[in-house]
């Protein structure tokens, strides 16, 4: 097991300004239905800023195909990858044709590939040799890199998302520039997406995604964007037609780096992370597929929400390399209406998730979190 916190509380007392967690009254702590463990591969290296500023892992994906079988990608160290629902790691994976491309900072996004065959995978990074746009159709061995001409000379990029009917149409937000892309054929061509005018805003980090309605024509086209926080002065976007047009619909906003939203189903049922909402921190629940928005959970900011048929989860974390925050994980039971309460986490996660994974293995839902340089965690519920 990865002992950091020693490490990281020297990097805190240099770190100026960081954002705090401000919690309200709460429910006192209820006992997980399982123990957070920490599942990081004893060869990755957490702390050392390496060849191009290793700020750990960011992204945790799972094949859909093939629940046992997940995926990550750590800082200047390639993607790794486990077979048995996350509880082990081997890696590097990327020793094909352009590997070497995905071993810089970046993270993953999958989907799932032709019958009987590989999940496709996409990485998009910002440092080292991971900056710009790649793609494996092999499992993540091998390689391709597509320039994103809408990009020009800066071709740094979030992982995109990818839209849940068709694996080949993607969306992704560039690093530090008010710029959203949009590809149908598996990230080989891309296009800008016209934003409104309240959206454009200089530098920081936006985050966007598909909101699936249950039906392949409108998920196509309907779409949530949300800015870094910005003190409520941007705030979070939805479209309906494509990013043709676009409506403020919150002045909800994300930390600096990172942002998961959480869907149970298709029937309208849509959690955000809240940050400087005007309906206050905590966790923003939508009944209409994200046009309008009730604030639920305890009063704490928030970063990802994820989570299973029988419960929600939140947690807290910002891009702020080897920084000790609180993972104020709160969770509350499905429908997540009420029932909020705080959840233990063991002091050795010592920064919440960039992004979450929740698998099933025929017994239990297992949910794996890649917590920047805290490591990978697994909990089995």
């Amino acid at each position: 097991m990865h002992k950091i916190v020693n490490t990281l509380a020297v990097v805190l007392s240099v770190l100026p300004n960081l954002p705090s967690v401000t919690v309200a009254a709460e429910a006192a702590p209820v006992p997980a239905s399982g123990t957070w463990t920490d599942v990081t591969p004893s060869g990755v290296d957490l702390v050392n800023m390496l060849s191009c500023e290793n700020y750990g892992s960011i992204t945790m994906v799972a094949d859909p195909a093939r629940p046992s079988d997940l995926f990550t990608q750590f800082h200047c160290q390639g993607v790794w990858k486990s077979v048995d629902y996350g509880l082990t790691w081997s890696g590097p994976i990327n020793t094909g044709h352009g590997g070497a491309g995905v071993s810089g900072a970046g993270g993953l996004a999958i989907a799932r590939g032709p019958a009987g065959q590989p999940p496709i995978l996409y990485s998009a990074g910002i440092r080292g040799t991971g900056v710009g746009f790649w793609k494996s159709t092999d499992g993540g061995a091998s390689w391709t890199n597509y320039r994103v001409e809408p990009g020009g000379d800066r071709q740094g990029f979030y992982p995109p998302v990818v839209n849940p009917y068709d694996p080949n149409h993607l969306l992704m937000t560039a690093h530090q520039q008010c710029l959203i892309v949009q590809s149908f054929d598996g990230g080989e061509h891309w296009s800008e997406v016209p934003i409104a005018d309240g959206m454009k805003y200089n530098g920081g980090t936006s985050f966007i995604f598909f909101i699936d309605t249950g039906l392949a024509e409108t998920t196509k086209a309907t779409w949530i964007w949300t800015a870094e926080f910005s003190g409520r002065k941007i705030g979070t976007w939805r479209t309906s037609d494509l990013g043709r047009t676009w409506k403020n619909v919150d002045s909800n906003e994300h930390p600096h780096g990172q942002m998961q939203i959480y869907q149970p189903d298709k029937g309208g049922i849509v959690f955000m992370p809240g940050v400087h909402s005007n309906l206050g921190a905590g966790v923003l629940r939508s009944t209409d597929y994200g046009e309008t928005w009730t604030r639920v959970g305890i009063a704490m900011d928030q970063a990802a929400v994820f989570g299973t048929p029988k419960r929600v989860y939140a947690m807290y974390a910002w891009a702020c390399g080897g920084c000790l925050l609180d993972p104020a994980l709160q969770s509350a039971p499905q429908p997540a209406i009420s029932g909020w309460a705080r959840m233990p986490t063991p002091p050795e996660m010592a920064i919440g998730p960039a992004q979450a994974a929740t698998v099933f293995d025929g017994t239990n839902y297992i949910i794996l979190t890649a917590n920047w340089r805290g490591g990978l965690w697994r909990l089995v519920e």
